[in-house]
C-alpha cells in the first residue's frame, strides 16, 4: 500500500510539473492565457509564465463578452469588485531567469488577446495588457489588431515557448521590439514598479485604421487596481475597497444635539445674571 501510495504522489508530481509548461493558449482561440511577460533591453532574453487565466476570466467587473468573443457563451468580469481583491501570483522561475542579469534593463507587462476577426462590428479583436502610464490618446484599432494579431505580438510570445520547455531564457529581438515599440501603449514597467491593467476592444470587427479603440481601467468607483512584480518573481494583484463614508450613529447626533442646547441655555442664565446686578 505504501508503495502505490509514493507511485501515486510521484504522479502526480509528474503531471503537476508538466502542465507548469503547458503551451499558451494563442490568440487564435479567441481566448488566450493571462500571461506575465518581462524581458531584458539590453541583451533581448525574455521570460514568460501563464498565470492561470484567460482572457475571459480577468476581466473588469462592468465588462460583459458578446456571444462569438472567444469561450461561447458571454461572460461578464468579476475582477474589480466594490469590495477590493487581492490575488498573488507566484514566484515561479523568474528567479533563476533574472540571475546574472542586471535587474535596472529589466521590463515587464502582462497580456492576453483575442485575435478572432471577421466582417462587422460583432467580431471584435480584444486584448489585456499592463503599463506603467496610459498614453494621453487610446490606441487605434490597429494598435490592437497587430498586438492580438494571431501570429505576432502576445502569440508571437506563445507560439515561441511551445517547444516543450520551461517559460523562461528565450532570446527573440524582433518580439522585444514589438513590445517596446508598439504594444505597451503607455510607458513600460521596471521590475519592483507598479503598472495597470487596462481591457482594450476595436470599435469595429474590420475596418476604421484611424479610430481610437475602446478602453476599460481595472478600478472600482473610488480606487484602481495595481500590478506589481518584485524581484523574486511575486506579481500581485491588488485592489483596495470602494469605502463609501461612514455616517454618524443617531445617538451622536442627539447627543451633539444636546450639548449645543445646554450651551445655548448656560449663555442665556449668565446674561440674566449679568443684567441683574
Amino acid at each position: 500500500m505504501k508503495f502505490n501510495l509514493k507511485m501515486i504522489a510521484v504522479a502526480a508530481a509528474m503531471v503537476a510539473a508538466s502542465s507548469a509548461h503547458a503551451d499558451l493558449a494563442n490568440n487564435s482561440t479567441g481566448n488566450s492565457s493571462f500571461a506575465l511577460v518581462a524581458f531584458n533591453t539590453a541583451t533581448n532574453a525574455y521570460y514568460i509564465r501563464d498565470l492561470g487565466y484567460n482572457l475571459n476570466s480577468f476581466l473588469p467587473n462592468n465588462v460583459t463578452t458578446t456571444a462569438i468573443d472567444g469561450g461561447g457563451s458571454p461572460v461578464t468580469g468579476d475582477k474589480t469588485p466594490e469590495a477590493g481583491l487581492n490575488i498573488t501570483f507566484g514566484a515561479g522561475q523568474f528567479s533563476t531567469w533574472l540571475a546574472g542579469q542586471t535587474s535596472g534593463s529589466i521590463l515587464w507587462t502582462v497580456a492576453a488577446g483575442d485575435g478572432l476577426t471577421a466582417a462587422g462590428t460583432s467580431n471584435l479583436s480584444r486584448g489585456l495588457i499592463a503599463a506603467s502610464a496610459l498614453p494621453g490618446t487610446a490606441p487605434t484599432n490597429t494598435t490592437v489588431r497587430t498586438f492580438v494579431n494571431t501570429s505576432s505580438g502576445v502569440s508571437g510570445l506563445a507560439t515561441q515557448n511551445n517547444d516543450g520547455t520551461a517559460y523562461y531564457d528565450k532570446t527573440g529581438a524582433a518580439v522585444i521590439g514589438g513590445f517596446t515599440s508598439n504594444y505597451f501603449f503607455g510607458a513600460p514597467t521596471a521590475l519592483g514598479s507598479a503598472a495597470s491593467l487596462y481591457y482594450y476592444t476595436t470599435t469595429a470587427g474590420t475596418g476604421s485604421s484611424t479610430v481610437a479603440a475602446n478602453v476599460t481601467g481595472f478600478s472600482n468607483s473610488l480606487n484602481t487596481a495595481t500590478l506589481t512584480l518584485a524581484s523574486s518573481g511575486v506579481l500581485t494583484y491588488d485592489l483596495q475597497p470602494a469605502v463609501s463614508a461612514v455616517p454618524l450613529p443617531a445617538a451622536a447626533w442627539l447627543m451633539g444635539s444636546g450639548l449645543v442646547g445646554l450651551g445655548g441655555m448656560v449663555r442665556r442664565r449668565k446674561a440674566a445674571a449679568a443684567a441683574a446686578v
